[in-house]
């Protein structure tokens, strides 16, 4: 069979997610532990790379597309889309825009914030979750960025003392979350100290406002970055979240 008798097919473009479901497209930085090499990066934690990551997220807002949040924490973005998603829930289709244009956005940031030009790149997967496990699905990502925080602050600290890189990784091995703790808080390091955007991350966000418009007032709504966030089970949390999805509601002025 001649290679013109095929009829050309895009494997997986009639991948479909379900109607009337809410998902998160997880986004991951590619070997982002050499990106953070190259541009000199502070250990374990740079607020100048962190804003890379917000850039980057606040590029989803600013590109046309409406999430109902981003989740940032440590190399990862999380986008919540409720019913207004983009490409007609196409999956491989929303996979690939959004994964460009993380690239692109985080690229820009660090020329911005480091005078670094250099290439890098997200990979995209789809996460669908029914609408009464959103706050369990960001409190499990949540989790994964405070686990990552107290391994970043003990593997640095090592690194510090003379270990190699193996070294260093080999003694975190199996160790548990108070041995971390117990570790670092004998060179004082207290983890439940340290800035609240390393342990919980941070959230971008849609929050309305009053904007005065000739004679009379009209709901607008900006971008919002909180970056000193609560658990996301606590009461504190589960409140923020409700509030962010009411907000990221339809209004009379966006049908």
């Amino acid at each position: 069979m001649k290679i013109s008798d095929y009829s050309p097919q895009e494997t997986f473009a009639q991948l479909i997610i379900p109607p009337d479901f809410p998902f998160f497209i997880r986004l991951d930085g590619r070997r982002f532990r050499a990106v953070s090499e190259k541009v000199n990066a502070e250990k374990p934690f740079d607020e100048r790379f962190a804003n890379c990551l917000v850039l980057a997220a606040r590029a989803l807002f600013q590109g046309g597309f409406n999430p109902a949040l981003v989740y940032v924490a440590s190399d990862e973005i999380n986008a919540l889309l409720l019913d207004a998603a983009p490409f007609r829930r196409r999956v491989e289709k929303i996979d690939s825009v959004f994964a460009g244009i993380l690239s692109s956005a985080f690229s820009l940031g660090l020329l911005k914030f480091y005078g670094k030009t250099l290439v890098v790149a997200f990979d995209a997967r789809v996460v669908i979750f029914p609408p009464e496990k959103i706050v369990e699905y960001l409190d499990w990502r949540q989790r994964e960025a405070w686990r990552n925080h107290n391994n970043a602050y003990a593997y640095w600290l090592l690194r510090k003392e003379g270990h190699r890189p193996l070294e260093a990784a080999s003694r975190l091995k199996g160790l548990k979350t108070k041995d971390i703790h117990d570790l670092l808080f004998r060179q004082g390091i207290n983890l439940a100290q340290t800035p609240a955007w390393q342990r919980r991350g941070i959230l971008l966000y849609r929050e309305p406002y009053q904007k005065p418009v000739g004679n009379q007032t009209v709901i607008r709504r900006r971008i919002t970055e909180n970056w000193t966030l609560p658990l996301f089970p606590s009461t504190e949390g589960r409140a923020l979240i409700q509030q962010i999805l009411n907000w990221a509601k339809p209004t009379a002025e966006d049908k």
